[in-house]
């Protein structure tokens, strides 16, 4: 009675042993293909989400054109505010831009600065959107082909 006692609990102790060693499965190579293709895609979606920004800012730059050019103080202060808004949004993309892998991150912080004077007050800002424009649509055109 005594061996099957010491038996039993022999069985008992090497079964818990053996299940608690039981390790996961590895992850498959195609687990670790759809992960990396799923960040890939958020990736895109991010770079896809600024370039609609930049567009955004892009053509209120443009319509700004009315303020800046408008000799009354209402219409400067007007320009300036709106200036000082767009300015911290153009921060909040640079922001963004930063974050992102640097194959997309460079060629997108490339609009920011012809974008930043588009948001601008000086009469020169239009210059500036005209080459924004043209470095955006670039910059879809190389990242999205």
């Amino acid at each position: 009675m005594k061996f099957i006692k010491l038996f039993t609990a022999f069985l008992l102790a090497f079964f818990f042993i053996s299940c608690s060693n039981v390790q996961q499965p590895n992850k498959s190579v195609a687990d670790e293909a759809k992960i990396e293709k799923n960040k890939q895609i958020a990736v895109l979606n991010e770079v896809s989400e600024i370039t609609r920004t930049a567009q955004s800012l892009e053509h209120l730059g443009r319509d700004m054109n009315s303020y800046r050019l408008a000799p009354d103080a209402e219409s400067r202060r007007t320009c300036s505010k709106l200036m000082a808004d767009r300015q911290r949004e153009i921060t909040d993309l640079e922001t963004k831009i930063k974050k992102l892998p640097v194959e997309y991150g460079d060629r997108l912080a490339s609009i920011l600065p012809d974008l930043n004077q588009c948001v601008d007050c000086s009469t020169k800002a239009m210059e500036s959107c005209v080459k924004s424009r043209a470095s955006i649509n670039k910059t879809i055109k190389e990242i999205f082909p």
